[in-house]
């Protein structure tokens, strides 16, 4: 198949040739000459276009073969990015679960702690309960500050050409409430080498 191709690409240059050194030799000097130069452009556009359709039937069937391909292991891959997505999901839902439980066992010992402190007991032991590890197996969490705009009236007017980016920058510098817009942090895995 190579070697076919080599041979119309070696036509195809032959066919080219005497155009160009037909082009070299044009002269326009009267409208004779340009009526003759405009068919010579008719004669060189219509060889374009007929190396063009040669063109596209040598790469129609690759292109196709390539979509097919690409559709194959798009499908068969598709239950696996479906598995990861549940799986990630479910882990963290668990998290937050845990998460919740910890803040709530944190209030009820502060809570304790606050009462012994006001009967004047001496309390040594923080409330602090430690954290559910962001880092567990080869997953870890990472927190992304993001937004959704929840009444566009209050937005401030240098947010309000849907200046995503810009909002995006204000988080990043710290920027935690911005009037008609709910800033908040979303949960994701990333999966990491041991």
């Amino acid at each position: 198949m190579e070697n076919e191709n080599q041979i119309e690409l070696q036509e195809i240059e032959k066919e080219i040739s005497p155009l160009i050194k037909t082009a070299n030799e044009i002269v326009v000097n009267n409208e004779k000459d340009v009526d003759n130069a405009s068919e010579f452009l008719k004669k060189i556009r219509d060889t374009e276009k007929a190396f063009e359709t040669k063109r596209t039937e040598l790469t129609k069937p690759i292109n196709q073969s390539l979509k097919n391909i690409n559709d194959m292991f798009k499908r068969a891959t598709m239950p696996l990015a479906e598995a990861r997505n549940l799986v990630s999901r479910k882990i963290l839902d668990w998290k937050r679960i845990e998460s919740d439980k910890r803040a709530k066992e944190e209030e009820r010992r502060r809570k304790i702690q606050e009462a012994h402190e006001k009967k004047g007991h001496q309390i040594s032991a923080p409330a602090y309960v430690a954290p559910v590890e962001n880092k567990i197996g080869n997953v870890q969490t990472v927190k992304r500050w993001t937004f959704e705009v929840i009444d566009f009236s209050k937005v401030p007017e240098k947010f309000k050409m849907a200046d995503e980016l810009g909002i995006k920058e204000a988080i990043r510098d710290g920027i935690r409430e911005i009037p008609g817009i709910k800033i908040y942090q979303t949960e994701s895995l990333s999966i990491v080498n041991r």
